[in-house]
């Protein structure tokens, strides 16, 4: 007869599992939507792979799911890099973005246009320093 002490540890070790096979399933229905979505989108799914860079439980429709994001990279013509972005909550898709944007290259800020001041506008009021 099983003791109370090795059945609870193999339920952990079975939930262990389960929960290693479903981020598995997860993983490669990540990596085939990514890759259907490079080739209709036109660009180059590089490296054959997605990682996962996080994963929480929220609640949807009214059900507790996992939401994950796996990233991945692109190239539009074979010799550049782009990362993109793939989003699962519970199991199916729900966005995937590319990211066009060079993180080499900062964006300019846009101009400002300064209003000059009024003497009316002035509400500064000086401080005077005693040394």
């Amino acid at each position: 007869m099983l003791s109370i002490k090795t059945l609870i540890i193999l339920i952990g070790l079975f939930l262990a599992g389960l929960t290693l096979w479903h981020h598995w399933r997860a993983r490669e229905a990540a990596e085939r939507m990514a890759r259907e979505t490079c080739r209709r989108m036109g660009v180059q799914f590089l490296d054959e792979t997605v990682g996962q860079k996080k994963w929480r439980v929220i609640r949807h429709e009214g059900r507790w799911v996992i939401r994950r994001v796996f990233v991945f990279e692109f190239s539009r013509n074979g010799a550049d890099r782009w990362p993109g972005e793939l989003t699962l909550i519970g199991g199916r898709l729900a966005g995937v973005e590319f990211n066009l944007v060079d993180p080499a290259v900062e964006p300019q800020p846009a101009p400002r246009t300064v209003s000059p001041a009024s003497p009316d506008d002035n509400k500064v009021v000086p401080f005077r320093r005693d040394s």
